[in-house]
């Protein structure tokens, strides 16, 4: 399997599979190769890009992919609504997290990506 930082690296086209996704995309992870852009003075927008382009992989067959497209909007909108903050961040998260939301049946789930919300609109 790739790595989180051969995944992430700016020339890197591999998009991964679902199984790779659920397994290398984290909240956690997502905040570490951050860290690590910073620290190499790396903009950190392409973890935002790179996690919008694996999004739209996966978008080419929803049927199949439902649940990466869930994990991945949510990923999408608890990154750039919590931490990456860039212009309009909080409208870019929620939009991310409301589509999760409108996609997911599990009401544990639903109640996170609300509560991710909830905490976007906090930080406004």
């Amino acid at each position: 399997m790739i790595t989180l930082e051969a995944y992430f690296d700016y020339y890197n086209e591999y998009m991964l599979t679902a199984e790779e996704t659920f397994e290398l995309i984290t909240t956690d992870s997502v905040l570490v190769i951050e860290g690590i852009f910073f620290k190499e003075n790396v903009d950190t927008n392409n973890i935002y890009f790179r996690l919008l382009a694996q999004l739209l992989h996966f978008e080419k067959d929803p049927k199949t992919n439902k649940d990466v497209i869930i994990y991945l909007n949510y990923i999408i909108g608890y990154y750039v609504g919590l931490f990456l903050h860039p212009a309009s961040g909080d409208a870019l998260g929620i939009h991310y997290l409301k589509k999760a939301i409108s996609l997911e049946s599990s009401e544990d789930k639903i109640k996170l990506y609300e509560t991710i919300i909830d905490m976007i609109l906090e930080i406004l």
